[in-house]
């Protein structure tokens, strides 16, 4: 066959995600209203859930251990808080700070603190940002921190990374998806930022000498109530906490809608959120729940189930009073109503008047220009956004892996941890059903009880390659003429739909999607589970691989992918003991996210905890001991790489192979 020919066909199989059907018969015709994808997580997740004990009181320390463990919070340096109050505005009876505290070496970040005139010392509230515009200088924001400054609390409001002037450009963008998960990526999770950098904020409180150590709270709705929650459970100076529509179950964040700023990898393994809760105690924990709210995380029956395993703890110390809950007869909100509860709750805390009526008609929203940081000077390279973050961290890891003298099998050992906490899947069984359309209609069922779809044309001779297709938008868009081109000397064709795609997609994870990336709920619901979708998928790759090497071990294959399914099959080549051949199409150059540009030009289902730290794209290259035949590669944002790309992804591959003493060969069209 005319190679260039055999390359176009290629390049048009791939990426053909808004083709329409083209009338491959279908395998595994399950209706979409039962949702296999679905069904397994959840079922998945509930026996995990089961195998918790949850009815004795967790051992704080151990739990409190994980979480560290998880959210990699011993990575992270410290540095001198470098605090810089840029400007100030007087507002009567307090004054709000507009300034920069260094969080990590060379990492400021942008804040407002609120300060009640008169004598201290004060006791001060941590109010953490949610998902609202822009950051902490949104509405919820302002009015929490005016009225707590109103009733004699320092407030301090920090901008999480990757919000508000910290987010790309230095303007507020959401920071859930692709962007937070690429801090995962790095090997940082994004709750573990944002947890480390509210601890950070706690050291600028207890630095002024007009607030009470003694007298720490934190406050925050939704995101924000979530970063509370967390902030509670393990620090020791935070006395007293309002999480505000947030508290749920992690069970109910499985197959629902949520941030990856409220992501804990490997979560469900090891603990439910009623447990954390349980290890706040003495602390004094007031839950606030909206009986409108639609988040099925967040709603008041799952926030039940969290509070009373916590109170059998709090009951056990004989301290029941110190944890309660609340319920508003309100949507996801953090209301004026809310505020003024939130405000009782921290006086009888703290020892002060719990009875004084709260005025929360104190508050008027001010410009966010007035709190803004830049617009005082402050230089926006001061600030670093996610992308710039990640690129130094990365840029120091590069230098580790370059020294190194770890073999291939110790990345390859690395590299499975990092693809998932659980026993990989196994095949157990192939069902055979009726041929249609000239098709063999295969059935591999895995231990993990899922079934794989397969069509199959066999190689007319023996020794003639086989094909086999994963492609990223299911095999049902492989066109017919495409088909044709790749059988037409006698080789073999497989035409599979990997989990999640095709025959195999999630109705109920698109629907929850939304405009948001696609599997931005199946990803992070495997990754609460101790798994990953390229793990996943790569297990899979490696099964129906193996399959047909045992039926027909006459004949080579040549494993052709693109996009997502491109990186899954990088990695089960790079895992295997025997050479394959990869033909990918579309695989992106690297896993550091763009400072400008599309961030939903590859979906979530890429994303890998610590992947890019441990060696990233030209890694995954360089364990692949087979031939690698590349073609229209991209940048993160989807935009094709410049010739001084390729040629630096070349020579990095051919470095790392030289270590290996891998003599595979990689091309790059």
């Amino acid at each position: 066959m005319n190679l260039k020919k055999w390359i176009t066909g290629l390049m048009t199989i791939m990426g053909l995600h808004n083709s329409a059907q083209q009338g491959q018969p279908t395998v595994l015709p399950i209706p979409p209203e039962i949702d296999p994808v679905k069904v397994m997580l959840e079922s998945q997740a509930n026996a995990l859930v089961c195998q918790l004990d949850r009815d004795s009181k967790a051992d704080p320390a151990a739990l409190l251990n994980l979480v560290r463990q998880e959210l990699k919070l011993d990575s992270f340096a410290t540095a001198e808080l470098d605090m810089q109050i840029v400007s100030s505005v007087d507002r009567g009876t307090y004054t709000i700070h507009n300034l920069t505290f260094q969080s990590m070496p060379g990492l400021y970040v942008p804040a407002n603190l609120y300060v009640p005139k008169g004598k201290g010392p004060f006791p001060a509230i941590l109010n953490s940002h949610g998902h609202w515009p822009p950051g902490r200088r949104s509405e919820v924001i302002q009015r929490t921190a005016q009225i707590l400054a109103s009733n004699g609390y320092v407030c301090l409001c920090i901008d999480a990374m990757g919000s508000g002037e910290r987010g790309r450009g230095h303007e507020h963008e959401y920071h859930g998806a692709n962007l937070g998960s690429a801090l995962l990526d790095l090997g940082k999770p994004l709750m573990g930022v944002q947890l480390f950098e509210n601890r950070r904020a706690l050291d600028l409180l207890c630095s002024l000498p007009y607030v009470d150590k003694e007298k720490i709270g934190a406050t925050g709705a939704s995101g924000g109530g979530n970063q509370t929650m967390w902030l509670a459970a393990v620090d020791p100076r935070v006395r007293a906490a309002v999480p505000v529509v947030s508290v749920g179950t992690f069970r109910a964040y499985i197959m629902n809608s949520n941030c990856v700023c409220e992501l804990h990898p490997n979560g469900l393994l090891h603990f439910e959120e009623g447990q954390l809760l349980q290890a706040m105690a003495p602390k004094a924990i007031k839950i606030m729940t909206a009986l409108k709210d639609a988040n099925a995380a967040f709603n008041v029956q799952q926030m039940l189930k969290s509070y009373r395993i916590a109170k059998l703890a709090y009951q056990q110390q004989g301290i029941a009073d110190r944890i309660d809950y609340e319920l508003f007869d309100e949507p996801h909100s953090y209301t004026a109503e809310m505020n003024a509860s939130m405000v009782r709750w921290f006086d009888r805390a703290f020892g002060r008047d719990a009875q004084k009526k709260v005025d929360v008609n104190v508050f008027n929203l001010l410009d966010t220009n007035l709190l803004s940081v830049f617009k005082y000077g402050v230089k926006k390279e001061k600030i670093q956004t996610i992308p710039q973050f990640i690129e130094q961290e990365y840029r120091q890891a590069e230098q580790r892996i370059a020294s190194d003298m770890k073999t291939r099998t110790d990345y390859q050992k690395e590299l499975q941890q990092l693809l998932s906490a659980v026993a990989p899947d196994s095949l157990l069984d192939i069902r055979s059903l009726e041929p249609a359309g000239g098709w063999q209609r295969l059935l591999l069922e895995t231990s993990a009880q899922q079934l794989i779809p397969v069509l199959f044309r066999a190689p007319r001779e023996k020794g003639k390659t086989i094909h086999v297709l994963f492609p990223a938008a299911g095999k049902q868009q492989v066109p017919e003429e495409e088909i044709s081109r790749l059988t037409a000397n006698g080789a073999g064709l497989a035409l599979v739909d990997l989990y999640g795609l095709g025959e195999r997609s999630s109705a109920s994870g698109d629907r929850i999607d939304a405009a948001l990336p696609r599997f931005h709920t199946v990803s992070r619901s495997l990754i609460w589970i101790g798994r990953t979708m390229l793990g996943t998928w790569a297990n899979e790759i490696s099964l129906v691989n193996g399959y047909l090497h045992q039926a027909y071990g006459e004949s080579p294959l040549r494993v052709i992918a693109d996009r997502e399914t491109a990186l899954a099959a990088l990695i089960s080549g790079g895992l295997s003991s025997t050479a394959q051949e990869l033909v990918l199409e579309g695989l992106p150059l690297s896993y550091l996210p763009p400072e400008v540009g599309a961030l939903d030009s590859y979906n979530m289902a890429i994303h890998v905890p610590g992947i890019l730290s441990w060696g990233d794209i030209p890694m995954l290259l360089a364990l692949n001991e087979g031939p690698v035949s590349l073609h229209a590669l991209r940048n993160l944002s989807g935009e094709n790489c410049t010739a001084s790309q390729l040629s630096g992804l070349q020579d990095k591959v051919n470095a790392y192979k030289r270590k290996f003493n891998n003599e595979g060969s990689l091309q790059i069209n």
